[in-house]
């Protein structure tokens, strides 16, 4: 497929049609109340409720931007706002369900939160008052436990300033002993390592830049000293990681993530 448009990308269109030439196929895979996504038989080191949300969350982060962008998926969005209700909802037989130490279930809160934050015309605003309390609430369940000292603390990030944009309880003592924790992985020219890892792969650049620039998006106004510092952290980084790519786009096929290689 991705072979078919080498050539033909050059408007935000062709992307836009590209992203839901991709995402289509996925569309009868979606469960009763569209809470999960089942794409066969998987397996990882964490529960098949974890497995079918992840895969339920990962789409989001080519249709929010599609919809912050001015675009349109309506079967998408249908889709998505059933499954934040139905997947929130205590009781409900698609509900995500209560968390533990290290879950999964707060990575994929990342891509939701993101959702929440840039289209909330599609997946927030269209929610009933009880389905809004739920969602909030479920978001909210990451702040009772302590993350990982990794690009993980980036997802709590995201669901405090979700919540917080959204005038929903949050936890702003999380929210700065993260940020803070972000200023430990800090290398100096615009590097990081992903906690106390050592590691220095794409996580840096699809991870942990990442979040850092949306969080500049979000918050210039109200935390401009640390988004500008952030800012520039991403153009020093910007200016070496270009060579880890050739003439044609080719990246160096290096780190954990094979996702974040073919990205």
């Amino acid at each position: 497929m991705i072979k078919e448009w080498e050539g033909k990308l050059n408007s935000k269109e062709d992307f836009r049609k590209l992203l839901l030439e991709i995402l289509r196929p996925l569309l009868p895979y979606y469960s009763e109340e569209k809470a999960e996504l089942i794409l066969g038989v998987t397996a990882t080191n964490y529960d098949q409720k974890a497995i079918r949300l992840e895969a339920f969350s990962r789409p989001l982060w080519g249709l929010v931007p599609l919809w912050a962008g001015g675009g349109s998926a309506p079967e998408f969005e249908q889709i998505y706002r059933e499954g934040l209700a139905a997947g929130t909802k205590v009781g409900s037989k698609e509900y995500w369900g209560g968390f533990h130490a290290f879950d999964q279930r707060f990575v994929e809160m990342a891509a939701i939160s993101y959702g929440m934050i840039l289209a909330p015309d599609k997946l927030w605003e269209p929610l009933g008052d009880t389905q809004r309390d739920d969602v909030a609430s479920w978001l909210y369940g990451i702040n009772q436990y302590e993350l990982p000292v990794c690009n993980w603390i980036l997802f709590a990030v995201l669901v405090n300033l979700a919540l917080k944009k959204l005038g929903r309880k949050y936890d702003a003592d999380k929210l700065e002993q993260y940020l803070q924790g972000v200023e430990t992985f800090y290398l100096g020219d615009g590097w990081y390592q992903d906690g106390d890892s050592g590691q220095k792969d794409y996580y840096v650049s699809f991870a942990i830049h990442f979040y850092s620039l949306f969080y500049v998006k979000v918050m210039e106004k109200e935390d401009p000293e640390r988004c500008a510092r952030y800012r520039e952290r991403a153009k020093d980084f910007a200016r070496q990681f270009i060579y880890w790519f050739d003439d044609s786009g080719a990246a160096l096929p290096f780190g954990r993530s094979l996702t974040y290689r073919f990205s």
